[in-house]
């Protein structure tokens, strides 16, 4: 079951998809940690653009979309490795007392931890040379 089927999605995406993209099948391009926060957010981009596109978007020559799950009041964080991997695999995946169990593996990096919730942030367009 794909990421995007597991939960339902706050409204940004919601607003923008009939179905979101799953995070699983995009491109990572971003992981920062915030200790301060106790948070973690991962950035994405896909070639697979919005049904409704916002407003403010018209006129403007876009091929990519961005979006960040942030993941809030997070624990048990593990990072190994700091080499971007093209190819990773994502689960999201519902834990023990209503937590989210997060994890990100690639042949030379992880990042597992477990979230107390998660949301979307960060949405735009851009025009890239190739998705």
């Amino acid at each position: 079951m794909s990421i995007s089927e597991q939960r339902s999605w706050p409204g940004e995406l919601a607003e923008l998809y009939d179905a979101p993209p799953d995070p699983g099948a995009c491109r990572m391009f971003s992981v920062h940690v915030d200790e301060r926060d106790a948070s973690v957010t991962l950035g994405f981009e896909t070639g697979l653009l919005p049904a409704r596109p916002r407003p403010e978007w018209a006129g403007t020559a876009y091929n990519t979309f961005v979006f960040s799950m942030v993941f809030r009041a997070v624990a048990d964080l593990r990072v190994r490795g700091i080499l971007a991997d093209a190819e990773r695999e994502m689960s999201l995946e519902p834990g023990p007392e209503g937590r989210l169990e997060v994890s990100v593996t690639g042949s030379s990096r992880s990042v597992t931890f477990t979230a107390g919730d998660c949301g979307v942030a960060g949405v735009g367009v851009r025009l890239q040379g190739a998705v």
